[in-house]
């Protein structure tokens, strides 16, 4: 498997992610069970949203613009394929709760006129 600049990133990240819970629980010593699980779920999310946010931005399929008419996505509504409009940031929240921002391409539909960005 070849080397990846992006783990690179998330390894520094994990290990920041443990080195601050062994921190949290020094200065927590009488922690419950239930906190220190609610700690690492948050530290581990915040984690998680970086890492979904990268393999997003890095995904092949963000940016449909140049793609045939044939191969681009199309209106849930009508079935046409969507013409590019830009890309435009979108907000997201994962599962875990935290919000994330993605550059994406927005269409819209040359038949019907819905606009959206193709969950591609």
């Amino acid at each position: 498997m070849g080397h990846s600049p992006l783990a690179d990133v998330w390894r520094a990240l994990s290990a920041s992610v443990f080195e601050e819970m062994e921190g949290w629980r020094q200065e927590h010593p009488q922690a419950t069970f239930k906190e220190i699980e609610e700690e690492l779920d948050a530290r581990l999310s915040g984690l998680r949203a970086h890492m979904l946010v990268d393999l997003a931005q890095h995904s092949e399929k963000r940016d449909w613009s140049g793609q045939e008419q044939g191969q681009r996505p199309r209106c849930p509504h009508c079935g046409m394929p969507l013409q590019a409009r830009g890309k435009h940031e979108r907000i997201l929240s994962t599962q875990g709760g935290k919000d994330v921002k993605l550059s994406r391409s927005y269409g819209t539909c040359p038949q019907c006129g819905s606009g959206f960005f193709p969950p591609r």
